[in-house]
Parts: structure tokens; C-alpha cells; sequence
């Protein structure tokens, strides 16, 4: 898929990629009203459609990630093609919350995030929950009372933040997961710590 770059909105330039916590490359990130389109030098590129986003936020936890980053959810799982990641055409009913990858876009330029994150919000303004499309002028207002600026890290308060129903879900199921894996790591560092002590 190929980036369109009408009606652009913001670049970032020196731009790291992350599938899950594995560097893809840096590059250039760009946002257009069309997508959200990253490349770089060596032929990889991430194209998103606006309403495959099922969340974005900015990351300042930097004890779940070390950067500060602009992190994304998609609505289906993700997959890497010749260089290329791409969505899923089809997500079974069995699949779970595992297959659920984050990418992240950490740029050099940290002052970009919060641009990049509003002109986002913008652009998928722009495109409509077809589900939701039906629905009375109030939820059109619940929506418009969504806060632009929000920042989401390990210690937000899922059940205080106002996000779609589907968005709201994915963050359910990301903090299940980190929670999982926290624990996880910390069994293991006790067990490590019992080991150097015999």
C-alpha cells in the first residue's frame, strides 16, 4: 500500500519504529488525512487506514517502555510481509488478546509527539464508526467531550478514561497483559534472587 501524500499534516523525520519491543528501523513518519504512513531507506514501511487505529495514545512510562513514544493499537492482529507490516484480513472469534502487537513511534524530535498525536485525532475525525454512524446527536456530543491531549502509562485508572467501546476494550486486555507479564518478571527475578543466594 502506498502512502498518499495529500493534505499532509506533520512529519517526523528520524523516526523509530517498534513491533512490540523489537526496533523495525527509523525512518520518517508521516501523518495525512488519507493514513499514517512510516518508511524508511531500506524498503520497510508501516501503512495504517485511520479506522484500523483502535487506539493511540502517548507513552510516558518509561518503565514499560524506554522511550517516550506515540503508541498504537490496531483492530486486527499484525503481520510482516517482504518488509512490509500489514493487517490480517480475517481475526477469528478464538483468537485472543495475545496476538495483540503494539507498535511504537519514538521520534528524535520529542516535542513532535503531542502534534503528532492531535493531527492523528484529526484525522480520524475524518472517518466515522460506520457502527456508530446511526446513533443520536447526544453520543455525537459524549464524543466531542473527549479530551485531545489524553496520556495513558501502567498506573492509568482504565475505568476513568473516555475512549470508544472498542478502544476502551483493547486497553482492558493490554493492561491484563502487562500486569501478567510485571508479574511474570517479578517471580522470575525473585527466583533468580533465591538461586544467587543458595
Amino acid at each position: 500500500m502506498l502512502s498518499s501524500c495529500v493534505n499532509m499534516k506533520i512529519q517526523a523525520t528520524d523516526t523509530k519504529a517498534y513491533i512490540g519491543e523489537h526496533e523495525f528501523g527509523s525512518g520518517i513518519l508521516s501523518i495525512s488525512e488519507q493514513n499514517l504512513f512510516w518508511k524508511n531507506g531500506n524498503g520497510k514501511n508501516i501503512c495504517l487506514n485511520y479506522p484500523s487505529i483502535a487506539l493511540h495514545a502517548i507513552s510516558k512510562d518509561l518503565n514499560a517502555f524506554p522511550h517516550e513514544c506515540l503508541y498504537i493499537i490496531t483492530d486486527r492482529p499484525i503481520e510482516i510481509t517482504d518488509g512490509n507490516v500489514e493487517l490480517k484480513d480475517e481475526v477469528n472469534d478464538s483468537e485472543d488478546s495475545d496476538e495483540i502487537t503494539p507498535l511504537r513511534f519514538v521520534p528524535k524530535d520529542k516535542s513532535l509527539l503531542n502534534p503528532i498525536f492531535k493531527a492523528i485525532n484529526e484525522c480520524q475525525a475524518l472517518y466515522p464508526d460506520q457502527e456508530m454512524s446511526g446513533e443520536s446527536d447526544e453520543s455525537e456530543e459524549e464524543d466531542q467531550d473527549i479530551e485531545e491531549n489524553q496520556f495513558f502509562d501502567s498506573s492509568s485508572d482504565i475505568n476513568e478514561i473516555k475512549l470508544s467501546d472498542q478502544g476502551l476494550e483493547t486497553l482492558r486486555r493490554l493492561n491484563i497483559n502487562y500486569q501478567s507479564e510485571k508479574n511474570a518478571d517479578l517471580i522470575e527475578n525473585e527466583k533468580q534472587y533465591e538461586d544467587a543466594e543458595n
